[in-house]
C-alpha cells in the first residue's frame, strides 16, 4: 500500500456478529446474576470488569458493522460488483472440475493458479457484498459454473 491510501476496514461476518452478540448476552446474564447475589464470591470488581467487556464488545460491533450507503454510492458499488464478478468468473474452476478433480487432470492446479490471480478482486468482492447484503452476502461460489 502506497502512503496516503486508506487501509480498507474489515467489516463483520453475519456468524462474527451474532458471535459477539451472544458473548455479550452471557456476559449480561453474568452481570446479572452477580447483582442478585447468585453464587458464590460476587464482587464488585468482577462486575466492572465484565461491564468494561461489555463496553468493549459494543466498540468492536460499531466499529466493525458496515455503513449505511444510498443513492450514488450503492450503484456505484453494484456496478463494481458486476465488473468483479465478471473478472472473478473467467477463468474459474467449474463445479464439475471441483467435485471431481480425479476426473479432470490439473484441475487443483488451475483452482490454486485461479486463486492466486483473483486474490485481491476476491477480497474487494467480499467487501462489497457486506457493504451491500450485510445480512446475506453473496459467494463468489454462486458465479461458479456447472460444466
Amino acid at each position: 500500500m502506497t502512503r496516503g491510501q486508506k487501509k480498507q476496514r474489515e467489516l463483520l461476518s453475519p456468524s462474527e456478529l451474532q458471535g459477539l452478540k451472544d458473548e455479550q448476552a452471557e456476559i449480561r446474564s453474568v452481570i446479572k446474576d452477580v447483582e442478585e447475589g447468585v453464587g458464590s464470591g460476587a464482587r464488585q470488581a468482577d462486575v466492572n470488569q465484565l461491564n468494561r467487556e461489555v463496553r468493549r464488545i459494543d466498540k468492536v460491533i460499531e466499529e466493525r458493522m458496515p455503513e449505511k450507503i444510498h443513492g450514488i454510492a450503492k450503484d456505484n458499488l453494484a456496478g463494481e460488483e458486476k465488473a468483479l464478478e465478471a473478472k472473478i468468473a473467467e477463468g474459474m474452476p467449474t463445479r464439475d472440475e471441483m467435485r471431481y478433480p480425479t476426473k479432470n487432470p490439473g484441475a487443483v492446479r488451475k483452482h490454486m493458479e485461479w486463486g492466486r490471480r483473483n486474490e485481491g478482486n476476491i477480497s474487494r468482492y467480499v467487501y462489497i457484498q457486506r457493504q451491500l447484503r450485510p445480512n446475506e452476502p453473496k459467494s463468489i461460489e454462486v458465479l461458479r459454473r456447472e460444466k
